[in-house]
This record gives structure tokens, sequence and C-alpha cells, in this order.
């Protein structure tokens, strides 16, 4: 017996394959720093935790809810949009479980077995996979260290472009780079896709964390409304990620009524947690500012703090929390791995991201890692002087070696 051609080509997770590393070192009582994964430590707010209390009272079995998700959140997200200026409809709106299943749905839903997606590199690991279940080539645009990871002009899209080119998923702001579309940017990617008939596929999941310039949605916009397809998630506007509930937001009618027999098809997203995210969607946005202060401030201390390593090059984040770092190394996945087993520092070592995994040419990325800037000051500050010392470790083990 052997597995599908389709599933043995697919990749693990380079965010998550140091997790065998990672469980020897903790079972040597070592405490590991978590830097190498968007896991905000900030607390979900007690909006969710008291409405979801309150929803369970009485509660002695647990039904199916409605496929495209409960009235109350998708009313929920529609006040959410207007709150900022977008417009949409609850027709637009269907509930998904996270932001995961949003993007499967959307490119089950626009591209057939064989088709063609456009990816800006470096892109979220997740989207490999994720084509690679619906059966979809990942057509990778290259984007470059040396000019900030700025997206792609038309000109230098149109030769990716073939008959089988169905969407491009787009990633705004950019997990991992930080990068964010300026208005001028993002309007003239989305008239060139619909001028050739693309969909576009909006992970939007980090809207929220802006600084220093506009937080937009492609449904902002004429050509965005009409190809746009946007993908949102709780997980990291409110630090919920284990509550799996998230969005596909889509002007198009069509492709709305298309998505629901998917939905469908897996009966109906999580329904205990529905109720308390409704709630927390209606009254948080002061808790979401909050956020967004707070990580600005950790994304300056991890900068400033790189400053001082010397030796070292980052690329600053205009949104999102990860910060793209390069290091006097010639393989970081190899550093990685010698952080966890070799660093220790008061008891601590630390697990950053190799970002060889974000890029499909497998030489690229290989000098650079991800930080993620979702722990207290403190800790980020203790993980970069792991960092200095593992940097110090690694070069003297090298001119050994």
């Amino acid at each position: 017996m052997r597995c599908a051609q389709r599933i043995e080509a697919m990749e693990y997770s380079p965010i998550r394959n140091l997790y065998p590393l990672e469980q020897k070192v903790k079972e040597e009582g070592v405490t590991v720093i978590h830097a190498n994964i968007g896991q905000p430590d900030i607390p979900t707010p007690s909006l969710f935790w008291d409405c979801l209390g309150s929803s369970l009272q009485g509660v002695s079995h647990l039904p199916y809810g409605p496929s495209q998700g409960s009235l109350p959140l998708r009313n929920a997200f529609v006040d959410f949009y207007t709150r900022r200026g977008t417009d949409i409809t609850l027709d637009n709106v269907l509930v998904t479980t996270a932001a995961s299943e949003a993007l499967l749905f959307s490119l089950l839903a626009v591209a057939d077995s064989g088709d063609e997606v456009l990816v800006f590199e470096p892109f979220y690991t997740n989207y490999r996979t994720l084509c690679a279940t619906a059966g979809l080539k990942m057509v990778v645009i290259p984007t470059y260290w040396e000019k900030g990871f700025s997206p792609p002009s038309p000109q230098e899209i149109l030769p990716y472009i073939t008959k089988k080119t169905k969407a491009l998923l787009l990633c705004n702001p950019n997990n991992p780079t930080g990068v964010v579309y300026e208005r001028q940017e993002l309007e003239k990617l989305l008239d060139f896709c619909k001028g050739h008939d693309l969909w576009v596929i909006a992970d939007e999941v980090y809207r929220d964390f802006v600084y220093g310039t506009e937080s937009l949605s492609v449904l902002d916009f004429p050509s965005g409304r009409a190809c746009g397809i946007v993908v949102d998630s709780l997980s990291k506007r409110y630090s919920a990620c284990g509550a799996r509930l998230g969005a596909l937001i889509c002007a198009n009618t069509e492709l709305n009524n298309q998505v629901l027999k998917l939905a469908q098809g897996r009966l109906s997203p999580p329904t205990i947690e529905q109720d308390a995210a409704a709630h927390l969607i209606e009254h948080g946005d002061q808790e979401i500012l909050q956020m967004k202060r707070l990580y600005e401030q950790r994304i300056a201390v991890l900068c400033e703090s790189l400053d001082a390593l010397g030796h070292v090059e980052y690329v600053r984040p205009r949104g999102a929390f990860y910060v793209m770092v390069r290091l006097p190394v010639d393989d970081a996945l190899e550093f990685a791995k010698f952080l966890l087993t070799s660093v220790r520092v008061d008891g601590h070592t630390l697990l950053v991201a190799p970002a060889s995994g974000f890029y499909a040419d497998a030489h690229r990325g290989k000098q650079e890692i991800r930080l993620a800037a979702v722990l207290d000051t403190p800790i980020l500050l203790q993980a970069v002087e792991i960092l200095k010392k593992g940097l110090e470790l690694y070069r003297t083990k090298t001119a050994m070696s």
C-alpha cells in the first residue's frame, strides 16, 4: 500500500520542522523561546471569554450550525468592515474554519486541477500546501531583499501569465516580509488582474496591524470588488489562534454561491465559539488598537536590539509583526538547529524560522531567518541575546571545522 502522489509531493511545514529537536531540548529542562511562529502571547480579550461562558449556560448538546456561519457572526463581520470604510453586505460573508479553510475554498472555487496560481516570493509557507491540496501549480514571482521585497509591477508579472493562470494569491500586509501595499500599487495591480481575467485572493489577516501607512482592502477598489476574494481571520487580530474562525468575503455573488457548495460539504464551521466571536468583533475595536500599539513597540525594540548586534541586516516591517533578518552564516537552517541544541543563556534557548522555507527557489533565503515580535519586550531582548551568543559560538565552530 502506498500514499497518493499528491500528498507525498507535499512538504512538512518549515516553520514547524524543528519540532523534534525542540521536544528533545525541552525534555532536558531547557526553556525554549518561540520566535519562530506567529503565536501572540497577548491574552485573548475578556470580551470573548465572558460571552463564551454565557453562551454555554444551559447547553446540553452541540448541534450543527448554518454552513455559511451564524447570522450574528456574519452581521458582526459586516459591521466591522463598515466601520473601516469597506462596503460589504451579509451576502458577501461566509464564515470559515479559520483563514486556512477560506484560502482552500477560494483556490478550489476559482481554478481546476492543473491550473496555475501566481504567488509573490517569499510567501507564507502554507500557500504551497494549500495549492498542492487543490491540485494547482504555484507559479512564483520573486521579490528581492535589496528592494525591501517591494511587489512586482504589472509589467514584471505579465511574463508569468499563461492560459492556465487563474488567480493571484496576495498577502497584504505580507507574511513573512511585513510589506504593505500603497494605494496606487494595489489599485494598479487589481486593474491589471481584472484586465487579464484573474481572481485576486487577498490574504488580509494582518490588515489591522499596519504602521505609518493606510490599512487597505482589495474590496476598497472597483476592480477589487469585481475580482477580489478576501480571506480574514480572528487568529491574529484578537490573539485567538485556537478559535479557528475566519471568513471568506467577496462582492461577487456567483462566487459566493459556488463556495457555499464547499461549505455545505463540510457541514458547518465550529459553532461553540461563534456567538463569542460575534460579541468580540462588535465590541473589540479598542483591544485591536492596543495590540497594534504593542506590536509597533515590540518591532521597534527588536529592530533596535538587532542594530546593536552588528553584522546582521533586517527589513523593517510596515505591517504584521515579523522581521526578516539576514545573518552572517552560510546556512540559516543549520544555524537554527545549532541554536536549539548548543546555545543556552540562563537556561533558555531560541527557536527561529529559517527563511528558506518561505522561498520556492532552494538557493534563496539560505542566510535569512524570520523573527516574530509576538513576545513581551524582556523576552524579545533575551531572544536577541541568545542570537548574539549563538552567532559568536557558531562563528568559532565554523572557523575550527
